[in-house]
């Protein structure tokens, strides 16, 4: 049962403006009001996304595959929310191979930099040319994501080679959504699919 709050108390102006319209409902229906408002502000319900990356074909004397790292940023202030991918050539010996990430100049400085490498279900090896496809399900940094507007930024970065930044925004609301953008030289195309 529901009870309403006593005359004694004293309900600031910000009090009233929210519990306005529930005073409105029945008493039965103020617990599913509240719970509602709750549940909206919390994360957001949808439980995947998968990105799909395509590393196009680069004619070449020497080619070498390109590191990558895919991470999630505000799209108001690109704060990073956190990184959800890093390739990079592991077998280097002595981790020679984490020396290069910094090249990937934006990830580095908005927080690769002090990520533990390896880190479990985010490093990978680099890739050659062709589409691959990431699926992060719950249990990563997405489980604990507020309902927004992000950006999913990859950016990729080849010896001997150029960089390239790719942002795809999206909204992250318990829907199903799909969005993507097209890079110019070391990436095609980007693009992220969202489900409930």
């Amino acid at each position: 049962m529901i009870h309403r709050v006593r005359k004694k108390h004293a309900m600031t102006a910000t009090d009233s403006l929210l519990l306005a319209p529930l005073q409105r409902l029945p008493v039965q229906f103020n617990w599913l009001a509240g719970a509602a408002l709750i549940m909206a502000a919390g994360p957001a319900t949808a439980t995947s996304l998968t990105l799909q990356v395509t590393l196009p074909v680069i004619e070449t004397a020497s080619y070498y595959r390109p590191y990558m790292a895919a991470w999630v940023e505000r799209a108001d202030d690109k704060a990073v929310m956190g990184t959800l991918a890093v390739w990079y050539d592991m077998r280097l010996k002595d981790d020679l191979g984490k020396g290069w990430l910094r090249h990937l100049r934006t990830w580095w400085r908005n927080g690769g930099e002090q990520l533990a490498l390896p880190a479990d279900g985010v490093s990978g090896a680099t890739r050659a040319a062709g589409t691959h496809t990431l699926q992060f399900k719950g249990g990563n940094m997405l489980s604990n994501l507020p309902t927004g507007r992000y950006e999913l930024a990859v950016e990729v970065a080849r010896e001997q080679g150029g960089r390239e930044l790719v942002r795809v925004p999206f909204e992250w609301s318990g829907r199903a959504a799909t969005a993507h953008a097209k890079g110019d030289k070391e990436l095609d195309n980007v693009k992220v699919s969202i489900a409930p």
